[in-house]
């Protein structure tokens, strides 16, 4: 029996070793194919999360460029409105301007009923026009803002000898009422 048994062994010895290196080589395959796909499997997951982070930049990039844009056209919208409100001013100033003008009514010749009025502005220009000695004081005031050389509201037509300020409480007096007739100089003093 024993001698069975040892032939038996011997017969099935290179059998066994083969089976032996075969399931060897199944584990190690096995455990190949295991590394590789976890290799595989993390570079996966890192091509995933750089493809993750670069479209998150990307959409940031997105983002912050679309806001830049958004900023930048409600710049220009808001100097566009600027603009227009500042045109909007300065049409209706040319009007009301042109509108004084027209109440002045031409500009009278010398005679004995008409006063001349001499106006010198802050930068040093003169203005001299003519007026009838009926005319009142804010006629003269129209007179200075129609020709829209002052930027400022507010200013006082004022006589130097001797010194006399022709304001609001004076507009309804006639130029010969207020003591401007024949003739008067007067100058601009602006008030603060």
């Amino acid at each position: 029996m024993l001698t069975v048994l040892q032939r038996v062994i011997e017969e099935s010895a290179p059998v066994l070793v083969t089976a032996r290196v075969e399931a060897e080589e199944r584990r190690n395959n096995i455990r190949l194919r295991e590394e590789q796909d976890a290799a595989y499997r993390a570079a996966l997951e890192a091509d995933q999360a750089r493809e993750r982070q670069r479209i998150e930049e990307q959409e940031r990039l997105e983002r912050e460029a679309a806001e830049a844009e958004r900023k930048r056209k409600e710049e220009e919208e808001a100097r566009e409105r600027a603009a227009h409100e500042a045109a909007e001013r300065e049409a209706a100033l040319v009007k009301i301007r042109q509108e004084k003008l027209l109440s002045l009514g031409p500009e009278p010749e010398k005679g004995p009923d008409v006063t001349q009025v001499l106006v010198r502005f802050p930068t040093g220009e003169r203005k001299e026009r003519r007026f009838h000695c009926t005319t009142t004081l804010q006629s003269l005031y129209d007179y200075v803002d129609s020709l829209g050389c002052l930027a400022v509201d507010n200013y006082s037509l004022v006589s130097n000898f001797p010194r006399t300020v022709y304001g609001a409480e004076k507009l309804s007096s006639s130029l010969k009422d207020a003591g401007l007739h024949p003739q008067a100089s007067l100058f601009i003093e602006l008030s603060s």
